[in-house]
This record gives C-alpha cells, structure tokens and sequence, in this order.
C-alpha cells in the first residue's frame, strides 16, 4: 500500500505551491513577438507573467517522472 504514504507528501507540496505562487493574469499576446525575443524577455516573461503555467508544467514533469519511476520499479521477490 505504497500510494497511500506517497498522496501526504504530494498534497503538502501543493498546497506549499499554491500559498507562494501568486496567480497572474495572462499578457496580451501580441507584446510578445517572434522578432524581438532575446533571453532577458524570454527570463522575464518566465518568471513574472508565466510563473503559474511554469510552475503547472514543472510540478505536472514532477509527477510524470516520479510515476515513471514508480512503474518501472522491479518486483523481484514477487
């Protein structure tokens, strides 16, 4: 019954997500353009305007990873 201890952690650390990220409204698309990308805006938009979408997909690669990890896991005495 591993999946029981493993639902604790992962709720505290959403709900540690959700109390430090703050929800931001989406810029409107047409400041960003494909001309004038550079790796200060592209920083900037990262972890200002996108922060939420970023840390969504970060805590989403997370779980896949560890879901991966839990699959894969060999059972040899069984």
């Amino acid at each position: 019954m591993k999946s029981k201890w493993v639902i604790v952690p992962g709720v505290i650390l959403f709900i540690i997500m959700l109390t430090f990220v703050q929800p931001h409204p989406f810029p409107n698309s047409s400041v960003i353009g494909a001309g004038n990308m550079t790796q200060q805006s592209v920083t900037y938009f990262l972890f200002s305007e996108y922060i939420l979408p970023f840390e969504i997909v970060t805590f989403l690669l997370l779980a896949g990873m560890l879901g991966a990890m839990y699959l894969g896991e060999r059972d040899d005495g069984k």
